[in-house]
């Protein structure tokens, strides 16, 4: 994978995270962390995607010019959210620890 195609994915992943954030407040608030996880990688993500899927169809042909199928590219934006999950997790578990 070129390094310009890796940037095009990161940049998809971040548009969906405000969306995917939002949709996770309410688990967060009334289930804890262990919702807000479960929620993070499928509600909150296919969400992401739909609200994406109706607003901006048109940014699906740029990335497809790029050499990125829309298949790729959601497969790659979930593997980018469970990184950032991952690494969400091991940092609360040591703030957590600290106090």
């Amino acid at each position: 994978m070129t390094l310009q195609k890796a940037n095009n994915i990161f940049e998809f992943f971040k548009s969906t995270l405000v969306i995917n954030l939002a949709v996770c407040v309410l688990p967060i608030l009334f289930g804890g962390l262990f919702a807000f996880k479960y929620t993070f990688l499928t509600f909150g993500f296919v969400v992401s995607l739909a609200v994406k899927e109706l607003n901006s169809k048109n940014e699906y042909l740029f990335y497809y010019n790029n050499a990125i199928s829309k298949k790729e590219l959601w497969l790659s934006a979930w593997g980018c959210a469970f990184v950032f999950l991952v690494i969400l997790s091991f940092t609360f578990n040591f703030i957590a620890t600290l106090f």
